[in-house]
């Protein structure tokens, strides 16, 4: 709560003024009201009344201008009521997902008048084309935009976005050597600011860098572009043992020849269980194969640490990929002693091989469409449940007498009729109704066909029109939504591939950025 308000009329003459123009339902007035309430207490009623007063006889030229001489008035306010002022503005305007034109004029006007500090950067243009850059390169390393997001409100307050979607504009339609090449030359600007601020803004990118507990080359590259432009020192020690730890592993985990022995122990590991799978070779190699299993066990427990230590202080970054999770438990459940329990060993120590699927990238390709289909086809399983239902009805209506083996009931006939889905044998099920049990089908079980029937021509109706769309409609859709999952992973691979591709060249591409402005510098000395 707002307190020491030496001008609370005028406060809320100027909040009145940004609910007209805010445009608000029903809804946000009340929430507005709210956090009005919450914020002046329980005079806001008497305030309200009287602000409306005042307004309603004025014309709209009239408010505006009234607005003006309430901000002046609130200038007079102490420092820190000025700020709680600020903030509560904010809280109304983007409480909001969307933020209109009239909504961030009323806000700059009041940053404007109360001339307060609230946040140590004071957002600009240029700052975020550099901030999406930044984004662009760590994305690679998936970063999270949700986090990067958190870290610029701290520091600028909550109407970044209207600046990141402006910056987001007039960066969407250029290469990422162009982006750096204008995000090099707009940063220049940035000189005109105070150390201070300078140093702020060094420091929220620092937190950036690392709110994945990583700091890329590219990411290294783009962080020096600025310290180069703002004309600051590095806030970073690349010489801590711990970064130095951090970096050698991640440079270890992506080396090729580490990533070939990790598959290959993959491959050993599927062999000694299917080798172990022979008596007579366990009795014989018994020392053989427990002393290669231990070493594979602790091979995939280096593994795991050498992927996890980077990441030591962020766990969940690690822990929300899924193959991460995965080989993790089956290195736990390794270390387990299922020596009671042999079959559940064997299973365990066979999991590792299924490794194997998320490190060749055409068979992570097949295993992610398969699980990104699971929804989709739970779908299509629903509808050939209810077909098979439907179908179940009528068969067991008309054929169990004739039929009682395959409708008997309706359980017995909707797993008749799955099988028939499957084009096992479906003929001999539409036969013996077309000519009757005792006819055809039952030679063996002459004595459960008491009731004989044909139907002719409705059993081949029946049959051939739930072959139809069982078989091959919606079967057929099973394969269907893999293969459109199947592109729409390749797609997504072959992006993240492209993007990597690319920022490989960021060193070349900044450094030819640096001679451009060091050939502009020299042909200006020239003349």
């Amino acid at each position: 709560m707002i307190k020491n308000l030496q001008n609370p009329l005028d406060l809320v003459i100027c909040l009145k003024l940004l609910n007209v123009i805010s445009l608000s339902d029903e809804e946000s007035e009340q929430r507005i009201n709210s956090i009005l309430k919450t914020h002046l207490g329980s005079q806001f009623a008497a305030w309200e009344t009287e602000a409306a007063r005042v307004l309603d006889a004025l014309a709209d030229d009239e408010k505006v201008n009234r607005t003006k001489q309430s901000f002046s008035r609130l200038q007079e306010e102490d420092e820190f009521v000025k700020k709680e002022i600020l903030l509560m503005i904010e809280e109304i305007i983007f409480a909001d997902a969307e933020v209109l034109s009239t909504e961030r004029k009323f806000y700059d006007l009041a940053k404007r008048y109360l001339q307060v500090n609230v946040y140590a950067i004071n957002p600009t243009l240029e700052l975020f084309e550099y901030l999406h850059v930044l984004n662009y390169v760590s994305s690679s390393d998936f970063a999270s935009i949700d986090e990067f997001a958190e870290i610029w409100i701290k520091y600028m307050g909550p109407d970044i976005r209207i600046y990141y979607n402006e910056a987001y504009q007039n960066l969407k339609d250029l290469d990422l050597e162009s982006q750096i090449q204008k995000v090099g030359e707009e940063l220049r600007k940035l000189n005109q600011i105070d150390h201070d601020q300078k140093i702020s803004i060094r420091t929220m990118v620092e937190e950036v860098i690392f709110s994945d507990n990583e700091f890329t080359d590219e990411e290294k590259i783009v962080y020096e572009l600025l310290l180069e432009n703002l004309g600051v020192e590095s806030g970073l020690s690349f010489e801590s043992s711990g970064f130095r730890l951090s970096k050698c592993l991640m440079e270890i985990e992506q080396h090729p020849l580490f990533s070939n022995f990790i598959n290959l122990m993959i491959i050993l590991a599927g062999i000694v269980v299917g080798l172990e799978t022979s008596e007579e070779l366990v009795r014989e190699y018994a020392q053989t194969f427990h002393a290669l299993d231990l070493g594979i066990k602790y091979i995939f427990l280096v593994e795991i640490l050498i992927r996890l230590i980077p990441k030591w202080n962020r766990p969940l970054v690690f822990l929300s990929n899924g193959w991460n999770v995965f080989d993790s438990l089956l290195v736990f459940l390794s270390f387990l002693p299922f020596g009671t329990y042999p079959f559940v060993l064997r299973v365990v120590r066979l999991l590792r091989f299924t490794r194997i699927f998320h490190r060749i990238p055409q068979l992570r390709i097949i295993v992610i469409s398969l699980f990104q289909s699971t929804k989709p086809i739970g779908f299509v399983g629903i509808l050939l449940l209810l077909l098979i239902y439907i179908y179940g009805v009528i068969g067991t209506t008309a054929f169990s007498k004739n039929d009682p083996i395959h409708f008997g009931n309706l359980p017995i006939s909707m797993i008749s009729l799955f099988r028939a889905a499957t084009f096992e044998d479906w003929t001999d099920l539409m036969y013996i109704q077309m000519y009757g049990c005792d006819t055809y089908g039952y030679k063996d079980a002459a004595e459960q066909c008491t009731s004989p029937s044909k139907l002719p021509v409705a059993s081949v109706f029946y049959f051939i029109s739930f072959i139809v769309i069982s078989g091959l409609v919606i079967l057929n859709l099973v394969i269907g939504v893999i293969i459109q999952s199947m592109t729409e992973v390749k797609r997504s691979l072959e992006k993240d591939e492209e993007l990597r591709k690319t920022i490989k060249n960021i060193d070349f591409i900044v450094k030819k950025t640096r001679a451009r402005k060091f050939e502009q510098m020299l042909d200006e000395d020239h003349h």
